[in-house]
Protein backbone atom coordinates (compact mmCIF):
# COMPACT_ATOMS: atom_id res chain seq x y z
CA UNK A 1 0.00 0.00 0.00
CA UNK A 2 1.30 3.01 -0.85
CA UNK A 3 1.17 6.51 1.28
CA UNK A 4 1.43 9.97 1.69
CA UNK A 5 3.50 10.33 4.94
CA UNK A 6 2.93 13.66 6.85
CA UNK A 7 4.61 15.30 10.21
CA UNK A 8 2.35 13.46 12.50
CA UNK A 9 0.32 10.98 10.19
CA UNK A 10 0.50 8.89 6.88
CA UNK A 11 -2.66 8.11 4.53
CA UNK A 12 -3.54 6.35 1.57
CA UNK A 13 -5.63 6.89 -1.20
CA UNK A 14 -5.32 4.36 -3.22
CA UNK A 15 -9.11 3.71 -3.81
CA UNK A 16 -10.83 7.24 -3.48
CA UNK A 17 -10.96 8.11 -6.76
CA UNK A 18 -9.60 11.93 -5.54
CA UNK A 19 -6.61 11.79 -5.06
CA UNK A 20 -4.80 13.97 -2.00
CA UNK A 21 -4.22 17.64 -3.29
CA UNK A 22 -3.45 20.74 -2.61
CA UNK A 23 -6.27 22.68 -2.19
CA UNK A 24 -7.30 20.16 1.04
CA UNK A 25 -3.79 20.82 2.41
CA UNK A 26 -3.83 24.52 2.24
CA UNK A 27 -7.57 24.77 3.50
CA UNK A 28 -6.45 22.88 6.47
CA UNK A 29 -2.97 24.81 7.11
CA UNK A 30 -5.45 28.17 6.67
CA UNK A 31 -7.98 27.76 8.40
CA UNK A 32 -7.98 30.07 11.99
CA UNK A 33 -6.81 28.50 15.12
CA UNK A 34 -9.75 28.23 17.81
CA UNK A 35 -11.80 26.35 20.29
CA UNK A 36 -13.35 23.47 18.09
CA UNK A 37 -14.90 20.81 19.94
CA UNK A 38 -17.12 19.60 16.84
CA UNK A 39 -16.06 19.72 13.77
CA UNK A 40 -17.82 18.11 10.39
CA UNK A 41 -15.87 17.43 7.35
CA UNK A 42 -18.44 17.35 4.07
CA UNK A 43 -17.04 15.57 1.19
CA UNK A 44 -14.15 13.81 3.42
CA UNK A 45 -12.60 11.50 0.62
CA UNK A 46 -9.64 9.50 2.06
CA UNK A 47 -9.79 11.67 5.09
CA UNK A 48 -6.59 14.53 4.93
CA UNK A 49 -8.62 17.48 6.18
CA UNK A 50 -9.66 15.53 9.19
CA UNK A 51 -6.95 14.21 9.90
CA UNK A 52 -5.33 17.72 9.75
CA UNK A 53 -8.47 19.03 11.89
CA UNK A 54 -7.25 16.58 14.50
CA UNK A 55 -3.58 17.28 14.79
CA UNK A 56 -4.58 21.18 14.94
CA UNK A 57 -7.84 20.85 17.15
CA UNK A 58 -6.53 18.52 20.52
CA UNK A 59 -9.96 18.46 22.05
CA UNK A 60 -12.21 18.21 18.76
CA UNK A 61 -14.42 15.36 17.90
CA UNK A 62 -14.33 14.84 14.21
CA UNK A 63 -16.50 13.48 11.62
CA UNK A 64 -16.60 13.33 8.49
CA UNK A 65 -18.90 12.57 5.74
CA UNK A 66 -18.66 10.80 2.45
CA UNK A 67 -20.80 9.44 -0.35
CA UNK A 68 -18.09 7.09 -2.10
CA UNK A 69 -17.77 4.27 -1.03
CA UNK A 70 -14.41 3.24 -1.87
CA UNK A 71 -13.23 6.77 -0.22
CA UNK A 72 -15.16 5.61 3.05
CA UNK A 73 -12.31 2.80 2.79
CA UNK A 74 -9.58 4.61 2.88
CA UNK A 75 -11.12 6.96 4.98
CA UNK A 76 -11.76 4.36 7.39
CA UNK A 77 -8.59 2.83 7.41
CA UNK A 78 -6.38 6.13 7.60
CA UNK A 79 -8.62 7.06 10.88
CA UNK A 80 -7.97 4.11 12.74
CA UNK A 81 -4.08 3.93 11.70
CA UNK A 82 -3.76 7.56 13.24
CA UNK A 83 -3.02 8.82 16.69
CA UNK A 84 -6.39 10.64 17.32
CA UNK A 85 -8.31 6.96 16.01
CA UNK A 86 -10.68 7.82 19.21
CA UNK A 87 -11.70 11.46 18.07
CA UNK A 88 -12.32 10.68 14.13
CA UNK A 89 -15.10 8.76 12.62
CA UNK A 90 -16.48 8.82 8.55
CA UNK A 91 -20.03 8.33 7.83
CA UNK A 92 -21.10 6.80 4.44
CA UNK A 93 -23.98 8.86 3.16
CA UNK A 94 -25.30 12.07 1.11
CA UNK A 95 -24.73 14.90 3.69
CA UNK A 96 -28.58 15.46 2.37
CA UNK A 97 -29.35 12.54 4.60
CA UNK A 98 -26.71 13.19 7.30
CA UNK A 99 -28.81 13.53 10.40
CA UNK A 100 -26.92 14.81 13.55
CA UNK A 101 -28.49 15.21 17.56
CA UNK A 102 -25.48 18.16 18.06
CA UNK A 103 -24.87 21.26 15.62
CA UNK A 104 -21.07 21.80 14.50
CA UNK A 105 -18.79 24.66 16.05
CA UNK A 106 -17.12 23.86 12.25
CA UNK A 107 -17.74 22.60 9.22
CA UNK A 108 -15.31 22.41 6.45
CA UNK A 109 -15.59 21.53 2.83
CA UNK A 110 -13.50 20.54 0.00
CA UNK A 111 -16.46 20.39 -2.14
CA UNK A 112 -17.63 19.16 -5.48
CA UNK A 113 -16.81 22.40 -7.38
CA UNK A 114 -16.80 21.75 -11.07
CA UNK A 115 -19.47 22.47 -13.80
CA UNK A 116 -20.69 20.06 -16.51
CA UNK A 117 -18.06 21.14 -18.61
CA UNK A 118 -14.93 19.29 -18.77
CA UNK A 119 -16.34 16.44 -17.16
CA UNK A 120 -13.72 13.17 -15.82
CA UNK A 121 -14.17 10.24 -17.83
CA UNK A 122 -14.49 8.40 -14.60
CA UNK A 123 -17.88 8.01 -13.30
CA UNK A 124 -16.54 7.81 -9.20
CA UNK A 125 -14.25 10.72 -9.95
CA UNK A 126 -16.49 12.90 -11.97
CA UNK A 127 -18.91 12.53 -8.68
CA UNK A 128 -16.31 13.80 -6.49
CA UNK A 129 -15.24 16.72 -8.53
CA UNK A 130 -18.25 17.69 -9.96
CA UNK A 131 -21.55 19.27 -8.63
CA UNK A 132 -24.65 17.56 -10.39
CA UNK A 133 -24.47 14.98 -7.37
CA UNK A 134 -24.14 18.07 -4.73
CA UNK A 135 -24.97 21.88 -5.76
CA UNK A 136 -23.90 24.68 -4.21
CA UNK A 137 -27.12 25.05 -2.73
CA UNK A 138 -27.90 22.16 -1.57
CA UNK A 139 -23.80 22.43 0.28
CA UNK A 140 -25.07 25.48 1.93
CA UNK A 141 -28.30 24.17 3.07
CA UNK A 142 -26.99 21.46 4.75
CA UNK A 143 -24.64 23.65 6.72
CA UNK A 144 -27.48 26.04 7.58
CA UNK A 145 -28.72 22.71 9.05
CA UNK A 146 -25.86 21.40 10.87
CA UNK A 147 -23.80 24.38 12.11
CA UNK A 148 -23.85 26.29 14.98
CA UNK A 149 -25.40 30.00 15.49
CA UNK A 150 -21.94 31.28 16.30
CA UNK A 151 -19.57 28.54 13.97
CA UNK A 152 -17.63 28.60 10.88
CA UNK A 153 -18.01 27.53 7.67
CA UNK A 154 -14.59 26.68 5.99
CA UNK A 155 -14.54 26.02 1.93
CA UNK A 156 -12.35 26.14 -1.07
CA UNK A 157 -13.89 27.32 -4.25
CA UNK A 158 -12.74 27.93 -7.74
CA UNK A 159 -12.16 31.76 -7.91
CA UNK A 160 -13.88 32.90 -10.80
CA UNK A 161 -16.95 31.75 -8.75
CA UNK A 162 -16.43 33.12 -5.83
CA UNK A 163 -18.61 35.78 -6.12
CA UNK A 164 -21.91 33.41 -6.65
CA UNK A 165 -20.36 31.59 -3.78
CA UNK A 166 -20.70 34.50 -1.46
CA UNK A 167 -23.99 35.54 -3.34
CA UNK A 168 -25.77 31.84 -2.59
CA UNK A 169 -23.73 31.99 1.26
CA UNK A 170 -25.53 35.41 2.24
CA UNK A 171 -29.28 34.43 1.37
CA UNK A 172 -28.12 31.85 3.55
CA UNK A 173 -27.39 34.42 6.38
CA UNK A 174 -23.86 33.35 5.95
CA UNK A 175 -21.17 35.86 5.44
CA UNK A 176 -17.03 36.35 4.55
CA UNK A 177 -14.90 36.45 7.48
CA UNK A 178 -11.37 35.72 5.92
CA UNK A 179 -11.03 35.17 2.41
CA UNK A 180 -7.76 33.95 0.73
CA UNK A 181 -6.97 33.83 -3.30
CA UNK A 182 -4.10 31.72 -4.43
CA UNK A 183 -2.58 30.65 -7.84
CA UNK A 184 -0.19 28.01 -8.48
CA UNK A 185 2.63 30.44 -9.90
CA UNK A 186 3.49 34.21 -9.40
CA UNK A 187 2.15 36.48 -12.46
CA UNK A 188 -0.25 33.70 -12.74
CA UNK A 189 -3.80 33.70 -13.09
CA UNK A 190 -6.10 32.92 -9.86
CA UNK A 191 -7.00 29.68 -9.30
CA UNK A 192 -8.97 29.23 -6.06
CA UNK A 193 -10.23 31.02 -3.15
CA UNK A 194 -10.30 29.92 0.41
CA UNK A 195 -13.41 31.79 2.71
CA UNK A 196 -14.94 31.33 6.16
CA UNK A 197 -18.10 32.07 6.58
CA UNK A 198 -20.12 33.09 9.44
CA UNK A 199 -23.35 34.53 10.71
CA UNK A 200 -22.31 37.98 11.09
CA UNK A 201 -21.33 41.14 8.49
CA UNK A 202 -18.28 42.29 8.39
CA UNK A 203 -17.81 46.01 7.63
CA UNK A 204 -14.47 44.74 5.80
CA UNK A 205 -13.17 40.89 4.68
CA UNK A 206 -9.72 40.82 5.69
CA UNK A 207 -8.39 39.35 2.09
CA UNK A 208 -4.70 37.89 1.13
CA UNK A 209 -2.86 36.36 -1.52
CA UNK A 210 -0.68 33.53 -1.91
CA UNK A 211 1.64 32.30 -4.93
CA UNK A 212 1.94 28.41 -4.02
CA UNK A 213 5.28 28.48 -6.00
CA UNK A 214 7.61 31.15 -6.71
CA UNK A 215 8.77 32.70 -10.81
CA UNK A 216 11.31 29.87 -10.44
CA UNK A 217 8.74 27.44 -9.93
CA UNK A 218 10.04 26.93 -5.96
CA UNK A 219 7.69 26.34 -3.23
CA UNK A 220 7.07 29.81 -2.34
CA UNK A 221 8.25 30.93 1.17
CA UNK A 222 4.59 31.79 2.52
CA UNK A 223 3.23 28.77 1.32
CA UNK A 224 6.21 26.64 3.44
CA UNK A 225 5.19 29.07 6.03
CA UNK A 226 1.68 28.58 6.17
CA UNK A 227 1.82 23.92 5.73
CA UNK A 228 5.16 23.75 7.28
CA UNK A 229 3.04 22.15 10.32
CA UNK A 230 2.56 19.10 7.93
CA UNK A 231 4.97 19.10 5.30
CA UNK A 232 7.78 16.60 5.83
CA UNK A 233 9.74 18.72 3.45
CA UNK A 234 9.12 22.23 5.25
Amino acid sequence: MKYFTFKQFRLTDERTAMKVGTDSVLLGSWLNKANYNNILDIGCGSGLISLMMAQRFAKAEIIGVEIDSNSVKDAKYNFEHSQWSHRLAVNQTDIRDFKSIIKYDLIISNPPFFTESLLPPKNSRAGARHDFQLSLDSLLESVVRLLKSNGVFAVVFPYDRENVLIEKASQANLYPQRILHTRNKANAHFKRCFIEFQQKQLSKVETEMLDIRNIDNEYSIAYRDLTKEFYLKF
